[in-house]
């Protein structure tokens, strides 16, 4: 099941997706487009991509746009030609297929033409977003194929970014693996997915090998997962299901749910959890806390609690761990009442940091940890509670917590001078601020615009790298409907 695949970066990237289209008519008769792409992205010096298509009755094609030329078109296949761009930002077109009652709509977009200090790569052919190393050697992820029996093939792909050649490592049928969300890719382009059979990882790597990660203690009853290394790729961090959450809640503190694990050169080892969860409270359902994130030197390691009442964050540093944000925690013990029967409950509101799955949350030597600050209030008449969060970033040196009210959403990644990058709470924008003086240096693309010469979408930066490698993610219409996309920003020397 190994295939190793090479081919440079293409004229056209497109995404397969959910591309049947049917329906039937009064007299049975079923009209129905099938494609082989649903979304494309053209680079600026433009260029041709053939779609093939399977419909019925025979199909009609149409462009929304002078730019872009339909031509070549045949019983099964057609062709798109984009025009070079010289506009200097992003465009969009639509491209329509109709057989009789059925129709699907290809979203096209073309990149600006790159500058003379960068140039900018939409993935839209992954399905589940892309990853790229800590030093910006890499970036992975994978794409789906459509089978004639309506399964699906994916593909694991490792792009070189110094040579934007891509490499496909992997092609598996879905009932074997399913590679879905890539969780990190070292610089020496090893690549970890989330494998949705199992719930553990797939490794995937430039010679081609492809294997299950092994758990990191057999005897418990999850599979591990690896969520990040740091910059050597020796040290990888995660977390392993140790017991149900039954079993783990009737064992307290001397059992657990998830456990966060460090593996060093292999050998994992379990970190320290806070005698008390994210509210100071017992655990309720057990210890349960993810590794997620890990410096470039492995000095500092984060991660989220999940004990289904919250995602505070934790950090590991010197051997110790601490609640991020310590400076700034506040706990309130109030009395709810439950609306349905009016039995009371009590509860703590808190104030603190929380992050989620997100596993680029740190900066590459560990100073900053970028979180949300949330805060619990309770409805009137006491029968809920509403958790308000603004971005905000923590000084593992110092101790001390910035808070940016001004903005929704959550701090997402910084650099170790102190730069940090916020993603609004629907993840369609994201803001670039000096973190200590709490200026804000623009949106993203203004900060893209201003350092880089180039025009990117609205959207956040996932991670800038040292070598000046920028992962990004924006909001955009791919034909099944609007969806996180990933792209990046190289700089033409690196």
């Amino acid at each position: 099941m190994n295939l190793k695949r090479r081919f440079s970066m293409l004229p056209a990237a497109c995404l397969a997706g959910l591309l049947f289209v049917g329906c039937t008519t009064e007299t049975t008769e079923t009209h129905y487009v099938k494609l082989s792409e649903v979304a494309c992205t053209f680079l600026g010096e433009g260029g041709p991509k053939v779609i093939t298509v399977e419909a019925n009755p025979g199909y009609e094609v149409s462009s929304s746009a002078s730019w872009l030329k339909v031509g070549d078109e045949g019983e099964s296949s057609f062709s798109l030609t984009a025009d070079a761009n010289d506009s200097g930002s992003e465009r969009v077109a639509e491209v329509t297929v109709t057989a009789g009652e059925a129709s699907v709509v290809i979203s096209v977009n073309q990149l600006p033409s790159d500058s003379e200090m960068a140039h900018y790569r939409l993935l839209n052919k992954f399905n589940y977003g892309a990853v790229v190393s800590p030093n910006g050697r890499y970036a992975g992820g994978s794409y789906q194929t459509l089978n004639n029996d309506n399964t699906y093939n994916y593909h694991v792909v490792i792009i070189d970014l110094e040579t934007e050649e891509w490499h496909e490592v992997g092609e598996f049928q879905s009932s074997l693996y399913k590679p879905t969300i890539p969780s990190c890719i070292t610089d020496d382009g090893t690549l970890f997915f989330a494998e949705y059979n199992t719930y553990g990882n797939l490794v995937s790597t430039l010679s081609g090998d492809n294997y299950l990660l092994e758990k990191a203690y057999p005897d418990w009853i999850g599979e591990a997962n690896v969520e990040a290394t740091t910059a050597d790729g020796t040290v990888w961090v995660g977390y392993q299901q140790w017991m149900n959450g039954d079993d783990a809640m009737e064992a307290g503190y001397d059992g657990g749910h998830y456990m966060p694990i460090k593996w060093t050169n292999g050998e994992p080892e379990i970190l320290p959890l806070p005698e008390k969860n994210y509210r100071n409270e017992p655990w309720p359902y057990g210890r349960s806390v993810m590794a997620r994130g890990v410096s470039y030197d492995g000095s500092v390691i984060y991660g989220s609690a999940w004990d289904n009442t919250n995602q505070g964050m934790v950090y590991w540093k010197d051997g110790e761990v601490h609640w991020a944000g310590e400076d700034i925690r506040e706990f309130e013990e109030v009395t709810l009442i439950r609306q349905e029967d009016g039995k009371e409950v009590p509860f703590t509101l808190t104030k603190g940091l929380m992050v989620y799955a997100e596993r680029t949350n740190i900066s590459p030597n560990g100073k900053w940890l970028c979180a949300a600050y949330a805060v619990d209030t309770a409805t009137e008449g006491m029968h809920d509670v509403i958790t308000s969060k603004c971005p905000a970033f923590f000084n593992t040196e110092t101790g001390k917590t910035y808070i940016f009210d001004e903005y929704s959403g959550s701090a997402r990644s910084a650099t170790d001078d102190g730069i940090g990058f916020i993603v609004n709470s629907g993840g369609a924008s994201g803001y670039v601020v000096d973190i200590e003086s709490g200026t804000q240096l623009g949106t993203t693309e203004q900060w893209i615009y201003d350092n880089y010469g180039i025009t990117v979408p609205a959207g956040y930066i996932q991670r800038l790298c040292p070598n000046g490698m920028v992962l990004g993610y924006s909001v955009m219409n791919v034909g099944a409907g609007n969806l996180s996309v990933a792209w990046y920003v190289r700089p033409t020397e690196m």
